[in-house]
């Protein structure tokens, strides 16, 4: 939140003070200097200027008739031409928010190239451009600000500039701030701080990723009650199944419990972000409280039958293809989808082989497991030019198995074709991991993946 008096430099600079860690505000923390208080201070407001009279203002009806001539800043001269795409009325807080934000800039084929970064292809990503645009229409107070600033950084970072300016980073420290302070009242409400935590969750990824796990279990605790009443539809909410996934994906990592078990309503539903492995989420879920109960050395307690039945329904599982899918979508998009599940299916039996034997022990189990996953990204990446979205950990899994130079040579040259690998921060992470994972291997450590983690818990590899 704003400090009450700004320091120094944010003064100079005329940008909101907003107090951050170690008594700092956020500016002088990330250029790591000290705030300073030092300049003297008058009496606030404008000074009075005898003889200038107190402007009139116009009519309700006159202002009323000034804001129906304003653009909303989400309607483009390409959505007024497509009725397809969404077209919110513009609304007093659009218009006070009209000159503030890259959103009045960004024009329809523009919001769906960076709509279709994040997901699976053309359909996929008018689907998440129409959410969004929709969660702005109703809460552009709550969400207009820390969107621009996602498009901003994103931008920037997909032509090689400085991924951040301070204005970016203000904003989103306040969006933080109004997250932490929610009251949510209603499923609706509910709705559009989930909107708001994904936003946060995208804008950490770009520039550090080092927060982002963190919001994201914030955010779910906060639905967490609405969402287990029953009051959330999956069609509410395209955030949240991203959150679960990442949320569940990371508490692999960590083998802790995630913060939400996954509740399957349709198992034929595709999602933006999850794809077609919504009905593998209970399965994983599953498998991090067995992970948590071998981190925490209870495991002698938990019966072998537990990890077989686990694994038997791991291998019986299989992405559901109905025929809709494959009338919507093209075979390009299509391959991406069955690829990421597929393979995190195989990815979730390479974890559960880990834990009940560690790097050194049954390897050849576990190199299998490993080539199929390595065979079957290359295959999609041969065929498709792409890797699916959402694999990092997926790379990590079948990484940390291989043993030779030309197969390491196979996942580092996977890595450098995940999509934003030039500027995604949490990409060096990742190659640091691997080659932390092969010296070990090479000496002959005999441990568990996630003690890895425990190692560095500033680790940061987001799904």
């Amino acid at each position: 939140m704003p400090c009450s008096k700004a320091c120094d430099r944010c003064h100079a600079l005329k940008s909101v003070c907003l107090s951050g860690p170690a008594g700092n505000c956020y500016r002088c923390y990330r250029l790591h200097r000290t705030c300073t208080f030092s300049r003297r201070r008058g009496k606030r407001g404008p000074k009075p200027r005898p003889g200038v009279r107190t402007p009139t203002y116009t009519s309700s009806a006159s202002s009323n008739a000034e804001r129906s001539r304003t653009v909303s800043p989400l309607v483009t001269d390409e959505s007024r031409d497509n009725p397809n795409l969404p077209t919110p009325a513009a609304t007093p807080a659009m218009t006070i928010l009209h000159q503030e934000t890259l959103l009045t800039r960004v024009s329809a084929p523009t919001g769906l190239s960076i709509c279709s970064f994040f997901t699976f292809g053309p359909q996929l990503s008018m689907d998440m451009y129409r959410t969004i645009c929709s969660r702005a229409a109703n809460a552009p107070l709550l969400l207009l600000k820390p969107y621009a600033a996602v498009s901003r950084v994103f931008i920037r970072c997909s032509t090689n500039q400085s991924p951040c300016s301070d204005t970016d980073w203000s904003v989103c420290a306040s969006a933080l701030q109004t997250l932490r302070n929610a009251h949510i009242k209603s499923p609706t409400n509910g709705v559009s701080f989930v909107a708001l935590g994904m936003s946060l969750v995208t804008f950490h990824r770009l520039v550090s990723g080092i927060s982002a796990s963190t919001i994201c279990r914030f955010t779910l605790a906060l639905i967490r009650p609405y969402y287990y009443a029953g009051q959330l539809s999956e069609s509410d909410s395209m955030e949240l199944t991203c959150l679960i996934f990442l949320d569940t994906t990371q508490s692999l990592f960590r083998a802790r419990v995630p913060v939400i078990e996954y509740r399957v309503l349709d198992p034929w539903r595709v999602d933006q972000h999850a794809g077609l492995c919504g009905s593998l989420l209970p399965l994983l879920y599953r498998l991090c409280i067995l992970a948590a109960a071998v981190k925490s050395g209870v495991v002698s307690s938990v019966p072998p039958s537990c990890f077989d039945e686990l694994a038997l329904e791991l291998h019986a599982w299989s992405p559901n293809v109905s025929s809709c899918l494959l009338e919507r979508f093209s075979e390009g998009e299509a391959l991406l989808l069955t690829t990421q599940a597929n393979a995190h299916r195989t990815g979730a039996l390479l974890y559960l082989h880990r834990l009940r034997y560690p790097f050194g022990e049954r390897n050849e189990q576990a190199d299998e497991l490993s080539a199929s996953i390595i065979d079957t990204l290359e295959h999609c990446l041969a065929v498709t030019g792409q890797l699916p979205p959402n694999m990092t950990l997926t790379l990590l899994v079948a990484g940390a198995e291989v043993q030779n130079m030309v197969d390491r040579q196979r996942i580092l040259y996977l890595v450098s074709r995940i999509l934003g690998s030039t500027f995604y921060p949490f990409i060096a992470n990742l190659r640091l991991f691997l080659w932390r994972v092969w010296s070990g291997r090479d000496r002959g450590r005999t441990q568990y993946l996630f003690q890895l983690f425990q190692e560095d818990l500033n680790l940061s590899i987001p799904l």
